[in-house]
């Protein structure tokens, strides 16, 4: 593996979507408002694919089943050039998929983890993701694999010298000597909070919660505030703390699956590209306002040259 190439460690699901008129209350039954729709999918998946249509060299480490869910996802991500040589299958344990209700742009999800659940439990696995992730230029995680597998390559990364990213989704908490060893944390307002134990409603929050995870020895900390933008806090080369917030251009909202993973890949590659974290923020809030335009997971995640387009159209 190149030295240049990122190494995403994640889940890969295949999405069963459903457009529904509004999204179900308990004990409700639905009819589905068209026929259901299969869109390659998992957090892992979706950012190694934003990553690679935004211009990254990207490698995928994951596990699915010797099932079609597993023969499309594979294809689904050679197909955007993404290297699946750490994509183990597993003939006993069927792939990951998520089920997704839509309703006018939101949606909800319910993930059925399958192979997701064994990624790095394996110890040819995990060898292999080890050895590749010392010539990785990043490591780039998420919370749909084991903690265990997560927490034990953060440390790897860390003593190796390759800058970590963690979107800390699903949320969940991890121990602070983890987090620590954290190159860039990547969350949303709620993830912030649990981390925290504060409450992130406002953008002043954002800031303050913001600045507290960067000061708890996090290098660089991104809190996402969906249509509102995000918060990027972060000290300078002459030991300054900034704290730089994005605006998100105001768009038509069809679909906000995976937008947060497409914030994560184009904030990851303009890092890696030694982008300046305002302009990586700018870039990753314009990319992930794209993907919300457009319907799908990975079907919807924009290539660089559309999000430099987009960039040209904003005010």
């Amino acid at each position: 593996m190149s030295r240049q190439t990122i190494l995403v460690v994640g889940s890969i699901n295949m999405d069963q979507v459903v457009d529904v008129p509004h999204l179900p209350v308990m004990g409700e039954t639905l009819l589905g408002a068209s026929a259901l729709k299969l869109i390659p999918g998992g957090k892992g998946a979706n950012q190694a694919v934003a990553m690679a249509r935004l211009g990254g060299q990207v490698a995928m480490a994951g596990r699915v089943g010797s099932d079609p869910f597993g023969t499309q996802s594979l294809q689904a991500l050679r197909n955007d050039g993404v290297a699946t040589d750490l994509v183990a299958i597993d003939p006993a344990v069927a792939s990951g998929v998520a089920f997704i209700f839509l309703a006018s742009g939101d949606n909800a999800i319910v993930v059925a983890s399958g192979a997701n659940a064994h990624v790095g439990k394996e110890s040819e696995q995990y060898a292999r993701i080890q050895q590749s992730l010392r010539q990785a230029s990043a490591l780039v995680l998420q919370l749909e694999i084991p903690l265990e597998t997560v927490s034990k390559l953060i440390t790897v990364a860390h003593q190796a010298g390759v800058m970590t990213v963690l979107n800390l989704a699903p949320a969940h908490k991890l121990p602070e000597d983890i987090l620590r060893q954290v190159s860039v944390l990547v969350v949303n307002e709620s993830e912030a909070s649990l981390l925290s134990g504060q409450p992130v409603e406002s953008l002043d929050e954002a800031r303050s919660v913001a600045r507290q995870l960067h000061t708890a020895g996090i290098p660089l900390v991104v809190i996402t505030l969906g249509s509102r933008g995000a918060v990027l806090v972060t000290t300078d080369q002459q030991g300054n703390v900034q704290t730089i917030y994005q605006t998100a251009p105001d768009v038509k909202v069809v679909d906000t699956t995976a937008a947060g993973d497409c914030f994560v890949g184009a904030l990851t590659v303009a890092l890696t590209e030694e982008q300046s974290p305002e302009a990586a923020l700018h870039f990753a809030i314009m990319a992930s306002a794209l993907k919300v335009t457009r319907f799908g997971a990975q079907s919807g995640l924009p290539t660089r040259p559309e999000v430099l387009a987009f960039e040209g159209t904003q005010p």
